[in-house]
């Protein structure tokens, strides 16, 4: 296995991680959010923000990388724009993080708010299909790169 390869499968790795955070996200982490109470709310974020480095950030960021690597080193027989498409979700999905989601959970970690809540959970699936079809790019440049 050369280096590129080896490329390609830890940027999978990473996106299918990615995949597994973001659906369990959306479908446990932010629906129980409405069961903590008043009085817990702001510690519960707390522990919840302290966590988000190794299991938001650094996988992201790492899916990020891969992703620019592949566009400077693609895969033999992997049409360009595919690599492209590669970096371009991530990339999207991290600018609308830090445009959007980001300041809606801010706001919502300092008080329980069940409207902003339901806008989270609703706005949410945006990133869940980005997260989602860079996984699915990542699999498709894996089975072409591999074949």
């Amino acid at each position: 296995m050369d280096a590129r390869e080896i490329v390609v499968l830890g940027t999978l790795a990473v996106a299918m991680f990615n995949v597994g955070v973001i659906w369990l996200t959306q479908r446990v982490v932010y629906p129980v959010w409405a069961l903590v109470g008043e009085r817990e709310w702001r510690a519960y974020h707390e522990a919840h923000k302290r966590r988000l480095l190794e299991t938001a950030f650094v996988p992201h960021g790492l899916g990020i990388v891969g992703s620019a690597l592949l566009v400077g080193w693609p895969p033999d027989g992997v049409a360009a724009s595919m690599v492209w498409l590669a970096l371009a979700i991530p990339v999207t999905m991290a600018a609308a993080t830090a445009a959007y989601w980001a300041p809606l959970q801010f706001r919502l970690s300092v008080r329980s708010d069940r409207l902003l809540l339901q806008r989270l959970l609703v706005t949410h699936w945006i990133r869940v299909a980005l997260i989602s079809a860079h996984g699915a790019v990542m699999w498709w440049i894996a089975a072409v790169a591999f074949a």
